[in-house]
């Protein structure tokens, strides 16, 4: 593994040690099912969802904001009333994004617009206590 911009370069090394969440499988809010077939039915074909976020920054980045999630989640869930504990206040999604030499700025750029679109369509604006949720893109 070559170093992050910092010049960071963890070895063997658990990213979420000291989280309430270690050990836990963590997962996007999203539905990333959904999300791409509407992507895939507007023409955006290569849209698939992959298990893997890779390695080191990509693994790194992605874990730590579904931890984050995770803890904002369970601490709106404990002030909420029951009939709105369904709901979550914070999303994360990790998008691996091709080089514009194998797919266009343009297209990308049309792609991320879409993608925000439906993201924003699936989820609720506000929590029934007023609270704005949050969007988190990685």
């Amino acid at each position: 593994r070559v170093p992050d911009n910092n010049g960071y370069q963890p070895q063997q090394i658990c990213i979420l040690g000291n989280s309430s969440t270690f050990g836990q499988c963590l997962r996007t809010t999203l539905d990333l099912n959904e999300i791409c077939t509407e992507l895939q039915q507007q023409g955006q074909s290569s849209c698939c969802i992959s298990q893997d976020p890779g390695r080191f920054v990509c693994n790194y980045t992605y874990c730590l904001s579904l931890d984050q999630c995770q803890s904002v989640n369970d601490s709106l869930e404990k002030n909420m009333q029951q009939s709105t504990k369904q709901l979550v206040g914070c999303h994360s999604l990790f998008l691996h994004v091709t080089p514009f030499a194998e797919i266009s700025e343009d297209n990308q750029l049309g792609f991320i617009v879409s993608l925000l679109k439906l993201i924003d369509k699936s989820i609720p604006q506000k929590l029934n206590n007023g609270t704005t949720t949050k969007t988190s893109v990685g």
